[in-house]
């Protein structure tokens, strides 16, 4: 029937995916809604009732509402495919009833009167707007469109049919399409400033309304940077001149630096970045932006302000690099490098680029002693490049403040090699020292000095530091390391935990986890009779958990 075969749904999804899916279809969970030659619809039952539709067309796609976000097609839209593969025999009559009465349909073209076919569209049209638009966007001429303002206010329809008491509910995900897909007519009419100024009511309409939608899961700021990102499409496809495109220059740096709201300010930059790709173009954004530039950079503790300030700093040197403007560049950089450690990054990258590699080292290290150590990490990882040809020593101590400061195993290694046996020593003990003390403070650092102790193969300390945590889950976690040199410590911590971990939860969930930490100490050698003892007694104790006893059949 069509074209694609189950080798290739295969490539389509994981194989989970399509043994699950497969499972759905031969169940008769999918339920055939709609079905043409080129569009399949389709209700599946899983968890819950999912819709489904898959394009048959040059493009085999599929679309479910279903919460799937792993790779490739999900069950349902497998199901679905497999239905349409195999031939299963709701399709076929679908499809060809389509077929029959979309002939059937041409046919009654051809006999209608003229007049009253005028007469019909015209009375279909006065009562639906949406064919009315899209009979003009068909039909009509360039430029004889509708308003912004018409369009938004169409945007802003849609929230009506899913608000509550003036509120978006989590889950209630508005179908913009019928704007997107009016968007679209126009584009293939080559009508493309009309197609912006729908994308640009869609854009503003959205950001406009996200005070009163929960967003959790970020449809509507996904639908916002899709809508800007096709406006700016449409107005680069328009092969407007240059004054052409000033208006809609200003029109995104206005968005951007009113910021509202404030976390779409980098989808506007983007836009300015992909609109203005010509010289004359980065000149007037340049002239936009004059009046903005900061005089003093407001200090990191009004960061709002800071921020702001920071960023006009970041755009007008990206303008004057694309401009090639490098005296500008430098002279505005030296300038506030100072207040920023991303500045002062930027310009140590720029320096050492342009071969100044002196000056680019000085600039480092200052940021290095001016900046909190919470914000040197990118700079003295940009030190440690240099310093391992120049200077070995301040190499090593570079990764090893890094690897302090960041936990980050990537600087580990590299030390070690770089430090003689002697130096290592001392490092070590200094860096168990760092570690030893953040545990003392109540951060992670127990779980970092095992994994140095493992590394290291000072299995005594390890074994030391995970019996004091008193914890199932690090037992488990390092017992592939050290099982087997210490079975018997091993086995009596998971002893002396176990049981009052299995009371104090209750639950299928809690009942499963108890079976895993059983099961791993079942795995070790010489203590499988000890643990059946330990089941026999969980078995008496929680006799009236029915579902925990049920989980412990595995055993």
């Amino acid at each position: 029937m069509i074209d694609l075969d189950e080798d290739d749904l295969r490539q389509m999804c994981t194989e989970s995916s399509f043994d699950r899916g497969e499972r759905y279809f031969e169940e008769g969970r999918v339920r055939i809604k709609e079905a043409t030659t080129t569009r399949v619809k389709a209700v599946v039952s899983g968890t819950n009732d999912y819709q489904v539709e898959i394009e048959l067309d040059e493009e085999f796609s599929g679309e479910c509402d279903c919460p799937y976000d792993w790779d490739g097609l999900c069950k349902h839209i497998v199901a679905t495919f497999l239905a349409v593969i195999r031939d299963d025999v709701e399709i076929e009559p679908l499809m060809n009833k389509s077929s029959c009465e979309l002939e059937d349909t041409e046919q009654l073209l051809k006999r209608a009167d003229a007049d009253a076919l005028r007469s019909f569209l015209l009375s279909e049209m006065e009562q639906r707007a949406d064919l009315r638009n899209r009979f003009k966007a068909v039909f009509g001429k360039k430029g004889e469109g509708r308003s912004l303002n018409d369009y938004k206010a169409e945007a802003e329809s849609l929230y009506d049919d899913v608000e509550d008491h003036g509120y978006v509910p989590y889950g209630e995900d508005i179908d913009f399409s019928s704007l997107s897909d009016l968007a679209e007519l126009y584009i293939q009419k080559g009508d493309f400033l009309e197609a912006a100024k729908i994308y640009q009511a869609l854009s503003e309409v959205i950001a406009e309304k996200m005070d009163e939608v929960d967003d959790s899961d970020g449809n509507y700021g996904g639908e916002f940077t899709d809508s800007l990102e096709a406006f700016t499409d449409c107005i680069f496809k328009a092969g407007l001149d240059a004054n052409g495109r000033r208006p809609y220059i200003k029109y995104l740096f206005y968005k951007y630096r009113r910021g509202d709201p404030d976390y779409f300010q980098s989808d506007y930059r983007e836009a300015l970045d992909k609109l203005c790709r010509e010289e004359s173009d980065r000149r007037y954004w340049n002239e936009l932006l004059e009046p903005h530039m900061p005089g003093e950079v407001p200090s990191d503790k009004d960061w709002w302000h800071h921020h702001g300030a920071i960023e006009l700093i970041t755009m007008k040197l990206d303008l004057h690099l694309k401009l090639g403007e490098m005296d500008d560049f430098y002279g505005l950089i030296e300038r506030y490098y100072r207040t920023s450690d991303a500045l002062c990054l930027r310009y140590a990258r720029q320096l050492l680029a342009d071969g100044a590699k002196a000056k680019a080292l000085d600039v480092a290290e200052e940021g290095v002693a001016i900046f909190e150590d919470h914000l040197t990490k990118e700079l003295r990882d940009f030190l440690s490049g240099i310093y391992k040809d120049s200077d070995p020593k301040k190499y090593r101590d570079t990764l090893q403040s890094l690897f302090l400061q960041s936990g980050d195993w990537q600087y580990y290694g590299p030390l070690k090699k770089a430090s003689k046996a002697e130096e290592w020593q001392e490092r070590l003990r200094k860096i168990l020292d760092h570690f030893s003390q953040k545990r003392s403070a109540g951060w992670h650092g127990s779980s970092m000095l095992i994994d140095i102790y493992i590394k290291e193969k000072m299995y005594d300390q390890a074994l030391k530091e995970i019996l004091a945590t008193r914890s199932l889950s690090t037992l488990s976690l390092y017992q592939r390391d050290l099982s087997f040199l210490y079975p018997e410590q091993y086995f009596n911590a998971y002893r002396d935990l176990i049981i009052p971990f299995a009371e104090m939860g209750m639950g299928r969930k809690h009942y499963q986890e108890v079976v895993s930490y059983l099961k791993r100490m079942k795995s070790i050698e010489g203590y499988e009779g000890a643990v059946s003892e330990i089941v026999g007694r969980l078995r008496i104790d929680q006799r009236k958990k029915p579902a925990f006893i049920d989980e412990m059949k595995e055993l």
